[in-house]
């Protein structure tokens, strides 16, 4: 027990010199101990090992960095914690991390910059040892390249697109693999776009690949986008989905906009895959109580992880390095919701024939 543990209110964190006394050695002998120095007796180490339990200590990570010039942090930033791509995706990063690796920082910036300038200033503050960011824009991401080993990863933005390292998913070849799919496998002439913010790199690569196929097939377009959230998604997937008749496609931008998709078809009383095949970019996660098995394309986080780990590496290792970009293709998932593969339960069944919906006027 450290002499002021007596006294009411919290503990104060142990010190090298509480060590010392408790273990009754001098607090050069702790720190020789601690530091795993040679030519220590095994009977001393025993006892400040000890003394370091009884005492709990953790040391003190700002003193350590003003000696090794490291914070012993790495900072993530992710648009979405709810987006289950993004939760994979921090899991696989940590998993990265060995017991003696750096400490990895969380930040939620929301998809705004202005959350992101927050956390880039709080992880600048700290002097983190590296950062991942998927970026939504804050004004000082350049300066944070700049003095940081940074890699940008499933999107980029203007300011540090030529600048920093990247890691980016071909989003454009997989959003035209799953359109074609529907064009000319199923023969649909009719297929929807259900786009989040277009604004963002990824979801651009991908209404580009959709909108690539309709034009080559010669098909008219239908577009509900710039939507944050799946009650968004959903209310501009009705009022498109009514001006159509049955079979129709529907290419989600990512998850959300897929829930989104879903639900209206749910509303309007469609039946997936009969009246309406639905596509998507971004694992929509588990859905086996339903039966539900999406074609979609499938990001490999793992591989993700493992190029953007590898690159922050290399530029610690060598600041001087040019910018690197790297690509990671998509893996394409055949399931229930196209009728590639048949349903074991019915899902969606509604009272509407597959004629043409009732428009927006009609209630």
């Amino acid at each position: 027990m450290t002499e002021s543990s007596s006294r009411p209110g919290l503990r104060p964190p142990a010190r090298l010199v509480d060590l010392a006394r408790h273990a009754g050695v001098s607090t050069k002998t702790v720190s020789r101990v601690l530091n795993g120095e040679a030519y220590v007796a095994e009977a001393m180490r025993e006892r400040v090992m000890a003394a370091v339990a009884e005492l709990a200590y953790v040391g003190d990570a700002a003193a350590t960095g003003l000696r090794t010039k490291r914070s012993g942090f790495i900072g993530l930033i992710i648009p979405d914690v709810r987006n289950g791509f993004f939760a994979l995706l921090t899991r696989a990063i940590e998993e990265r991390l060995a017991p003696t690796s750096p400490t990895l920082l969380l930040g939620d910036s929301d998809e705004e910059p202005d959350q992101e300038e927050r956390y880039l200033r709080t992880f600048r503050q700290q002097r983190v040892d590296g950062l991942i960011i998927l970026p939504s824009g804050a004004p000082s991401l350049p300066d944070a390249v700049s003095e940081i080993p940074t890699v940008i990863v499933d999107r980029t933005v203007p300011s540090v697109a030529s600048t920093a390292d990247h890691v980016l998913a071909d989003n454009s070849r997989a959003a035209r693999r799953l359109v074609e799919h529907l064009v000319k496998h199923h023969g649909l002439t009719q297929v929807v776009l259900v786009a989040g913010n277009t604004r963002v790199s990824n979801v651009s690569d991908r209404e580009k690949g959709y909108l690539r196929v309709m034009e080559e097939a010669g098909l008219e377009t239908h577009v509900t986008a710039g939507h944050a959230t799946p009650d968004d998604a959903a209310a501009g997937a009705i009022e498109i989905f009514r001006t159509l008749t049955p079979p129709f496609g529907v290419f989600a931008t990512n998850n959300r906009m897929f829930w989104g998709a879903m639900a209206a078809v749910a509303r309007l009383g469609l039946h997936v895959p009969r009246d309406v095949l639905v596509t998507t970019i971004d694992s929509i996660g588990e859905a086996t109580v339903t039966g539900l098995k999406p074609t979609q394309g499938v990001i490999p986080v793992q591989t993700v992880a493992a190029k953007a780990m590898r690159l922050l590496a290399e530029r610690t290792q060598d600041p001087t390095l040019p910018p690197r970009h790297e690509s990671v293709d998509i893996d394409i998932e055949f399931g229930t919701t196209c009728g590639c593969i048949p349903l074991t339960t019915p899902l969606m069944m509604g009272a509407i024939p597959p004629q043409k919906l009732p428009s927006a006027t009609d209630g």
